[in-house]
């Protein structure tokens, strides 16, 4: 009896160890992209709000890398630009500590697609050249799938 409770206690132990193995995703979906060419994901938080069609979608790291995307007036799927043609409200930040490079309707180039829009979710794709007003930053192969 004690070697059939051994081997119980032991495949508990294992299956609770290959649980804890499989890789950490933060909460509230993912977000994963590259800035100036190293890849980059979300592996502390990502965060999505979603008020009357205002949408802002963060990801975070543990290094104080952050990347957001907000939406004016988001209704459901489709491209929105950044730059001269955007919208005043529609934007790309990224931010590593307290430096943050923007794309906006005023400075930085690129667009955000949304795939798929839900009253719980918001999935899609971003690319965008940021600005601090010195330097530039080009986030490529952006993507994002949160729930609000």
């Amino acid at each position: 009896m004690k070697s059939k409770t051994r081997v119980f206690v032991m495949m508990l132990l294992l299956v609770a160890c290959i649980s804890s193995c499989k890789k950490n995703n933060p909460v509230g979906g993912s977000m994963s992209l590259k800035v100036d060419g190293s890849k980059w994901s979300a592996s502390l938080a990502v965060q999505a709000v979603n008020t009357n069609g205002v949408i802002m979608v963060t990801g975070s790291d543990a290094s104080a890398f952050q990347v957001s995307i907000n939406l004016l007036n988001a209704t459901g799927p489709g491209t929105f630009d950044l730059g001269p043609n955007g919208v005043i409200g529609d934007a790309g930040r990224w931010t590593e500590g307290t430096n943050t490079w923007v794309a906006d309707n005023t400075v930085g180039s690129g667009s955000i697609v949304v795939t798929d829009l839900t009253a719980t979710n918001i999935k899609g794709t971003f690319e965008f050249t940021a600005s601090d007003g010195n330097t530039n930053k080009v986030i490529t192969e952006g993507k994002f799938d949160a729930t609000f």
